[in-house]
């Protein structure tokens, strides 16, 4: 049965009203009082009603956190519990707790985030996405609520927002494999509606301009967010009649499908075709062969998130800003020519 703040009120011969002052450390509550109820809750396990609090307070000290993709599909991907990581982090150092919402298409997303801006529940939201015409981010900047976007969104002067420079990272990975000789390189995984790949594909397009090696738009390959796998994706470009000798994935888990499609035909790594990723998953360590990938520090982009948004809801000013966490390139076997 659970313990009220009626019944610590009767063993401590105080009133309610008494006990809810003593937890909300009201300092007209005299030491000894507030030692004889706290001993009182302890000894009968008393845990505070948190949403009677919040409401009192008028801070809940939750915050939202918005992920796409099905939950069964979207935390199958390493990035997501290590985001969260991050943002827990954070969450716990300042005594705050998040609410996660899992949705499957951006209607959801704008169903889940109203539900959040509008139900008390939330102080703020982190949305875990950043796409072209995001109706999420119109309806949060329309209520005028407390929210951080990870990834570049399209408008960055009125959104507070956290991302890598992919832009860089696709150009510093195309690159490497240029710089390793290959001059037919293919990239797979191309969400258009997500800034995330196309800043990725524009890095990569750069890196062959400035290289001299003409753009085969044959050999770049769109997918779906999160649902396709790098298997049909390669299987798709190998249907086109082309046969690169280096292909890049958009994310490490597409090269894991990309590779078992490649071993299939007979063609080596890296010595038919080199392949490289972003996100440098743990997995791709234990790959045959480890796989050359870009390590993003997803822990960071979600502390640093959650950090943005503290900044704003305990601001006195509103003002906008941005965080770049720094990526690296982590070569491995997968790239390195044996020339």
């Amino acid at each position: 049965m659970r313990v009220t703040i009626n019944d610590i009120a009767k063993v401590a011969g105080v009133s309610p009203s008494t006990v809810s002052r003593v937890i909300a450390n009201n300092p007209k509550i005299s030491a000894a009082t507030r030692e004889k109820v706290f001993k009182i809750m302890q000894e009968m396990n008393y845990h505070p009603n948190i949403i009677a609090r919040s409401l009192a307070n008028q801070s809940t000290r939750i915050i939202g956190v918005v992920i796409p993709g099905m939950a069964d599909k979207a935390f199958q991907h390493p990035f997501y519990p290590e985001i969260l990581r991050g943002i827990s982090s954070i969450a716990y150092k300042n005594k705050y707790n998040i609410l996660i919402s899992s949705i499957g298409n951006p209607e959801e997303e704008k169903h889940s985030v109203k539900q959040f801006a509008c139900g008390g529940i939330t102080e703020g939201i982190i949305l875990l996405a950043s796409r072209t015409r995001n109706s999420s981010v119109s309806e949060l900047l329309k209520l005028d609520f407390p929210f951080v976007l990870v990834g570049k969104p399209e408008n960055d002067h009125e959104v507070n927002w956290v991302d890598n420079d992919n832009f860089a990272i696709g150009y510093q990975l195309t690159q490497h494999l240029i710089e390793q000789g290959h001059r037919k390189i293919a990239f797979i995984g191309v969400v258009p509606e997500h800034f995330v790949t196309m800043d990725r594909l524009n890095g990569y397009k750069q890196a062959l301009q400035e290289h001299g090696i003409p753009c085969d738009e044959q050999l770049i390959v769109e997918s779906r967010f999160i649902t396709d796998n790098g298997y049909d994706l390669m299987k798709k470009l190998l249907e086109r009649g082309k046969l690169p000798t280096g292909v890049i994935g958009c994310d490490d888990l597409l090269c894991f499908g990309a590779m078992k499609l490649i071993t299939e035909r007979g063609l080596k790594i890296p010595e038919d075709i080199a392949v490289a990723g972003f996100n440098n998953v743990p997995l791709a360590d234990y790959s045959h062969p480890p796989l050359t990938s870009v390590e993003i520090n997803a822990f960071s982009l979600g502390s640093k998130a959650l950090e943005l948004l503290l900044a704003a809801l305990h601001s006195e000013y509103q003002s906008f800003n941005r965080a770049i966490i720094p990526a690296k390139l982590v070569i491995r076997e997968s790239t390195l020519s044996r020339r």
